[in-house]
Order: C-alpha cells, then sequence, then structure tokens
C-alpha cells in the first residue's frame, strides 16, 4: 500500500517515514483523547480497549491478503507478547488514566518509551552505551519527573499512585519495542503482524474483562458509544499499521522519536479539545524532554 502510494507520489523514503511517524504521533494522542470522552460516558477502560483491539485488529485482519498468517500457531507467541506489551497493558492504563490525569499528561508518558528502551537494550548488551545517549536521557527524565511533581502540586486531588501507574506504559512499550525488534518475523507484513498483535491484545483484555468482573456489554453504556467506538476501532488499526510500517522502514532510533511526538500532539489536543490548562513550566518541561530525546538520538560523529 504504501509502496504503490511511494512510487505514485515520488516521494523520497525519508520524506514517507517523517510523514508516518508524524501521522503516528498524532492518532496516539487522538485515541487518547476519544478514550477520555468515552470514558466521561461510563465505559470501563479495560470494555473500551478491548472494542477498540478487537475492531482494529478484524479491520487488519480483513484487509490482509494473507489471512492465514494470521493464524500461523508460530506467531502465536510473537502476537500473545507483543499484544500485552504494546496495547493491552499500556493501553488498558492509558484510558483509565487520562479521566484522572488528563490527555496532555497521560500522553507524555508516551514519550519516555526511548528512555526504558535503551536502558533494556544496554542491560542486554543490544546496544552500547554512549555519553551524548546518556546526557540525552538524563536530561529527559530530569524534565518528566519535573513535569510530574508540578502537575501533582495543581490536582489536589490526584493520587500518587496514580503517576507511579502510569509509568508501567513506558516500561510495558519498551518491553515491547525490544522484544519486536529481536523477534521480528522473516518474509511477514506489517499488517499481517499489526491485525494478530491486535487480537491478540483483544483476547487477553477480554480475559481480564472477564476476571475483574468488567462488563463488556452493557445498556447504560448508551448509543453514542457505538459510533465512537467504531471510529477509534478504524483510527486504531490505521495507528498500528503506520506503525509497524514505520518500525519496518526506519531504525529503532528513529522510531523512538513516536512518543515525543505523540507527548506534543497530547499536550495541544488537550487544550484544544478539552480546555485543559498548564502551566508555563509544564510546557518548558515538555519541550525539554524532546530536546533530550533529541540529543540522546543523535547518530555518534566519526
Amino acid at each position: 500500500m504504501f509502496a504503490s502510494i511511494q512510487q505514485r507520489l515520488a516521494l523520497p523514503p525519508k520524506a514517507i517515514i517523517w510523514g508516518l511517524l508524524t501521522a503516528n504521533g498524532f492518532l496516539i494522542a487522538l485515541m487518547l483523547a476519544l478514550a477520555k470522552t468515552a470514558t466521561a460516558y461510563g465505559v470501563p477502560a479495560i470494555t473500551y480497549a478491548f472494542w477498540q483491539t478487537l475492531i482494529a485488529g478484524s479491520v487488519l485482519l480483513l484487509c490482509s491478503a494473507n489471512i492465514r498468517r494470521v493464524l500461523d500457531k508460530r506467531l502465536t507467541t510473537y502476537f500473545v507478547i507483543s499484544g500485552l506489551t504494546g496495547i493491552a497493558i499500556p493501553n488498558a492504563i492509558a484510558f483509565f488514566l487520562v479521566t484522572k490525569l488528563g490527555a496532555g499528561f497521560t500522553g507524555i508518558m508516551y514519550a519516555l518509551p526511548p528512555i526504558f528502551t535503551f536502558l533494556i537494550a544496554t542491560t542486554m548488551g543490544l546496544e552500547k552505551r554512549s555519553w551524548t545517549k546518556l546526557a540525552g536521557l538524563s536530561v529527559a527524565v530530569s524534565a518528566c519527573a519535573w513535569i510530574v511533581l508540578q502537575r501533582h502540586s495543581e490536582m489536589s486531588q490526584s493520587n500518587g499512585l496514580w503517576f507511579a501507574l502510569g509509568l508501567v506504559i513506558p516500561a510495558a512499550l519498551s518491553i515491547g519495542n525490544v522484544y519486536r525488534s529481536v523477534a521480528w518475523p522473516g518474509q511477514t507484513r506489517p499488517m499481517t503482524l499489526a491485525a494478530g498483535t491486535l487480537l491478540a491484545s483483544a483476547a487477553a483484555l477480554g480475559v481480564l474483562a472477564g476476571l475483574s468482573g468488567t462488563p463488556l456489554i452493557a445498556p447504560e453504556f448508551g448509543l453514542r458509544f457505538v459510533p465512537l467506538i467504531f471510529l477509534q476501532g478504524l483510527l486504531t488499526a490505521l495507528t498500528y499499521y503506520c506503525g509497524f510500517e514505520l518500525q519496518k522502514r526506519s531504525s529503532p532510533v528513529f522510531y523512538s522519536q513516536l512518543g515525543a511526538v505523540a507527548a506534543v500532539f497530547g499536550l495541544i489536543i488537550g487544550v484544544a479539545w478539552f480546555h485543559e490548562q498548564y502551566s508555563l513550566t509544564i510546557w518548558l518541561g515538555a519541550l525539554t524532554v524532546i530536546v533530550g530525546l533529541r540529543l540522546s538520538n543523535r547518530a555518534p560523529q566519526k
């Protein structure tokens, strides 16, 4: 699909991956905004995440030219681990926290995976330690800590455990990033991997909903929930398709900038859509996070 578009428009590969990065970051931030709207109707976070991933996975499965590949037992482990770490766990937490801490702040958590990914990769010996990366990550971590402290002081009714829970989002995403890089199945299309990952996530969320007694369908959700979740499902399908295409076409360093883009869009959407208010220190902190991540992702000079 993207190859044909690239041929028609004669766009250079670099422009394609930058477009994917920007679009994917915006879609992630938009998903959080839609989730906040849905949960305002009384829809549990697990329920919303279940239908979101089930619809998205089903759409990509139908669009896939090789449905049997998604059902390949040899890919089951990949789909389960990728689905849990990359979608089910972080999204369920994010959809819960977005009603407590706001769309902008929750989006900041998506800017942190490069930090956790770097720590995991260096510990496993997958990447060499770099003073430039260390300096950049130190700046980003300090800025994120400052944002948390500032946001916590502005929200008198906030529970400190919510902020600690938010750190599970980048931790899970980072584990998923490392795993996908190491275990990426050869000769498998990004759409197939995205479909299988989303459906595995939906299955895990369905089991979690059953164990926790969370209803997947209830009259009190209202009819407004139906078009909203279908829109979310379509956006999610596009988001994860773009994400797998981006991961296939770019380097891990370039891909790691996705969270920072999503964080910026998250703050903008939080202000424009929900009229959230952020102090100047939070905006400066968000900018510092991006600067730190950009510094950590700079290629070493030869």
